[in-house]
């Protein structure tokens, strides 16, 4: 009697530890996590006014904010991938750390389609405002 009392007490246990878990999807983390296809870049601030504009791109091209340990974000633009990144905060600013510098970044809009945020790259007066969508 005493061994069933101890095997359903620790199933018991069991049950409520794997029940009490939950994911979480409210976080900005959360949110952002995932692969988006960049639509476009406005970019401004450049000294070299030739990088300056709208650059618009293809369903090719997107962003990648991993889920691993390493809070990863790739970015592919025409091919040329780049791997950096990220760290979010509370609110809605993140920051990226890609090889052209750090960018400080606010969210706009957010939803389960789309995403907007705006990317200062420090020491810079770079501003770049990306629109994504899944």
């Amino acid at each position: 009697m005493k061994k069933q009392i101890t095997i359903i007490g620790l199933l018991f246990i069991a049950t409520t530890a794997l029940l009490s878990c939950k994911k979480d999807t409210t976080s900005l983390k959360a949110r952002i996590m995932g692969k988006w296809t960049v639509n476009r870049i406005e970019v401004s601030g450049n000294t070299n006014q030739s990088l300056n504009g709208t650059f618009n791109y293809t369903k090719d091209d997107y962003m990648d904010f991993k889920s691993n340990n390493d809070d990863q974000v790739e970015l592919s633009l025409t091919n040329q991938r780049t791997i950096g990144t990220y760290t979010t905060s509370l609110g809605d600013e993140f920051s990226m750390i890609f090889p052209e510098g750090d960018s400080y970044c606010t969210v706009a809009n957010l939803t389960g389609t789309q995403f907007q945020f705006t990317a200062k790259i420090d020491k810079t007066n770079i501003v770049k405002t990306y629109f994504l969508t899944r």
